[in-house]
């Protein structure tokens, strides 16, 4: 007859030790991602503004339009952009639109600030 050992695999303590280190861990991933996906999401967004700028702005004389359009919908997407912030270069037969700004981020224990900058090229008509 053979003896059955009794082995206990995991002590109840260092299961709930487990479990609550992975839900700690995916709560400081969340509180993460919900201060940096915002900000990633405004740059992303801020793609298509640019190069509609960019357009715009490729046409003789339109350059003011070109910035004050890309200035009140980077304001319509959260993006604080001034007059400074937005360059409109003209190279030969190419426009060039640029847009920068700073987002501060702050994670309790780490503060950083995040620069973006946003370039679209266009040709000239």
């Amino acid at each position: 007859m053979k003896s059955r050992v009794r082995r206990e695999r995991n002590p109840s303590g260092f299961v709930r030790l487990k479990v609550l280190l992975v839900v700690l861990a995916l709560a400081g991933l969340g509180y993460v991602g919900s201060k940096l996906v915002p900000v990633y999401w405004s740059y992303l967004s801020m793609q298509d503004p640019v190069k509609e700028a960019a357009m715009t702005a490729s046409r003789p004389g339109r350059e003011a339009e070109a910035r004050a359009d890309l200035i009140a919908r980077a304001k319509s997407l959260g993006v604080a952009l001034d007059e400074e912030n937005v360059e409109i270069d003209r190279e030969g037969n190419f426009v060039t639109v640029r847009a920068t700004w700073q987002v501060p981020v702050d994670l309790r224990v780490y503060r950083r600030t995040l620069r973006f900058r946003v370039e679209q090229k266009s040709l000239t008509p």
